[in-house]
C-alpha cells in the first residue's frame, strides 16, 4: 500500500495540521501526562514531609518549654527535699521534736504510730502528747509550723486544769496547765 502525498494547497493545510495535531496528542499522552502524574506525587510527598516537619517543630518547642519550665522550678526541688523524712533518719525528726519541746520548756511524749503493710503509704503516724502552759504551747505550734518537714496535724485536743496558786494573796491570773494531744503524720519521700 502506498502513501500517495497531498499534492494540492488544500490537502497540504489538512495533512500538516492533522499530523502536528497528531504529534501534539502523542506528546501530550507520552511526556506531560507522565510529568503531570510526577508532580502531583511530588507535591504529596512535600505536603507530607511538611506535616511532618511542623509536627517536629511543635514537639521542640515542646521540648524547649519543658526544659525552661524544669530549669524555672528547678531551685524549689530542694525545699521539696526537706520536707520529707528520709526512711532510716526518722530519729533526727524525733529528735528534732524534742528539741523543740525543751526550747519551749514543755513535756512531750512522742508514740509513733506504725504503718498498715498492705497500704503502701509514705505517711509516718505520730502522736505527740504536751504539757504546759498555754504561752509556751503556743511557741511550741510556732515552732512546729516553722519546721523544715512537713506536719499534718489531724487533730488537736487541749485539756486544761488550773494550778494551785502559789501565793493566796496573789490577785493575777492563775496560770493554767495544758494537756494537749496531738495526732499528726509526717511523710516519707516517695
Amino acid at each position: 500500500m502506498k502513501l500517495s502525498l497531498p499534492r494540492t494547497p488544500r490537502q497540504k493545510i489538512i495533512f500538516s495540521t492533522s499530523l502536528t495535531l497528531v504529534l501534539t496528542g502523542a506528546l501530550l499522552a507520552f511526556v506531560t501526562l507522565p510529568s503531570i502524574r510526577e508532580i502531583k506525587s511530588l507535591n504529596e510527598q512535600i505536603y507530607a514531609q511538611r506535616s511532618e516537619l511542623e509536627k517536629l517543630y511543635q514537639k521542640g518547642q515542646l521540648l524547649k518549654q519543658t526544659l525552661k519550665e524544669y530549669e524555672e522550678i528547678k531551685p524549689t526541688t530542694a525545699a521539696l527535699e526537706r520536707i520529707y523524712i528520709k526512711r532510716g533518719e526518722e530519729l533526727n525528726f524525733i529528735t528534732t521534736l524534742e528539741a523543740i519541746a525543751n526550747t519551749n520548756h514543755l513535756n512531750q511524749e512522742i508514740k509513733l504510730g506504725t504503718q498498715d503493710p498492705k497500704k503502701l503509704t509514705n505517711q509516718l503516724p505520730i502522736q505527740l502528747e504536751i504539757n504546759g502552759s498555754l504561752p509556751q504551747f503556743i511557741h511550741y505550734l510556732a515552732s512546729l509550723e516553722a519546721l523544715d518537714y512537713y506536719l499534718n496535724i489531724d487533730t488537736l485536743r487541749l485539756n486544761s486544769a488550773s494550778r494551785n496558786r502559789a501565793r493566796p494573796n496573789d490577785q493575777g491570773n492563775p496560770e493554767t496547765n495544758l494537756t494537749a494531744l496531738l495526732l499528726a503524720a509526717a511523710y516519707f519521700r516517695p
